[in-house]
This record gives structure tokens, C-alpha cells and sequence, in this order.
């Protein structure tokens, strides 16, 4: 079974900013000391929720997305905006686009034109108040080989650990329900 996650991500310091705002009952996680996330029936598995551009006007909010073997990416969401982001599909690095069409229908057209018009900016993580080392080693990240390797996911994982995000994993809106860990607005 593959791991399935995704969900939206804020400094825990910008949750009094955003809790007011999100639906009663929304799902939160505490992720770190730094990092929370919370999670909406309208997050998708590539696709973030229609609503975060109204949130994101009250603060940052990351978009994260790792679906195991199909690939991993997040969109950074500030004032309305998308200031950043980074879909890996790993069926993409090594096949065509129209091979991969064929084989697979489902996949959306919306989801392959946000993989041709990315647009993974480093230095917009500054808004999550990173230090410069963190933006640095993001970079450096993000101009290396992001797909799986013999390493096997070593680039998303690099990922979370630069920012501190490790406990997302295996978590997404439905599997929120009967979670201990789980703390609702």
C-alpha cells in the first residue's frame, strides 16, 4: 500500500491567524514545535484546496503532497497567491507525456499543465521566517535530482527534513477520523 499524503501546513506561531477562519471541526496536527497542518475535505492528491488562496491571507500556508511512488511536490500559498511550486511526477521523468496520457485517462490535463508551469522558488520560503542556511540547502535541493534514485525517495524526505515537517506522513483529510494526535477547531 503506498503511502498517501497530503495536507496544508502553517508556522504553529500563525495559527491564532488562521483558526478563526477555518471551518469548525477542521482536522490540525502538530507536526513540530514549528509546524502544524491542517486538513480540508477539498485537498486533493496534486491539487490544493480552492480556499487556501482566501486563507493564505492571513498567513503562509504550505501545500504538501507525497504520493509514494507516483511523486511528491507542495505549492506555497501567500496573500492570495501561489509564490511557489513543485510537482514530481516520477512517471514523467522517465516516460513522454503523451505515453503517459494513453496509459493512464484519469490523468487530468490541469494536473499536467501545473507540472509544465512550475515554478520552484527557493528564496519563498521566506515567508515561513526559514533561516538562511534552511533556504540555502533548499536550493541545493531543488536543483538536484528530485525523483527517486537508489536512494529511493530521498528528495522528499530531504525535504521534510529541511523543514522540520517529518511527521507528515501518512496522513491526509481521511485519515484524520479516531486519531488521538488529531485536534479539531
Amino acid at each position: 500500500m503506498s503511502e498517501f499524503t497530503y495536507g496544508n501546513i502553517i508556522r504553529t506561531v500563525d495559527k491564532p491567524k488562521l483558526v478563526e477562519n477555518l471551518s469548525t471541526g477542521t482536522p490540525t496536527l502538530k507536526l513540530s514545535e514549528e509546524w502544524i497542518a491542517f486538513f480540508t475535505s477539498e485537498d486533493g492528491e496534486f491539487v490544493a484546496s480552492q480556499q487556501l488562496k482566501t486563507l493564505s491571507a492571513h498567513c503562509p500556508i504550505l501545500y504538501f503532497t507525497n504520493l509514494e511512488d507516483h511523486g511528491w511536490g507542495f505549492e506555497i500559498f501567500h496573500k492570495g497567491e501561489v509564490i511557489s511550486n513543485l510537482q514530481v511526477f516520477y512517471e514523467l521523468m522517465d516516460r513522454e507525456v503523451e505515453e503517459l496520457m494513453e496509459e493512464y485517462e484519469e490523468v487530468e490535463s490541469s494536473v499536467l499543465d501545473g507540472y509544465m508551469k512550475q515554478n520552484p522558488r527557493p528564496e519563498a520560503f521566506r515567508v515561513f521566517g526559514l533561516k538562511e542556511e534552511q533556504i540555502k540547502s533548499i536550493e541545493e535541493l531543488l536543483a538536484g535530482n528530485l525523483a527517486f534514485d537508489d536512494e529511493e525517495f530521498a528528495a522528499v524526505e530531504r525535504f521534510k527534513e529541511l523543514l522540520g515537517i517529518e511527521e507528515m506522513s501518512w496522513i491526509r483529510y481521511e485519515r484524520t477520523v479516531d486519531r488521538e494526535e488529531i485536534v479539531y477547531c
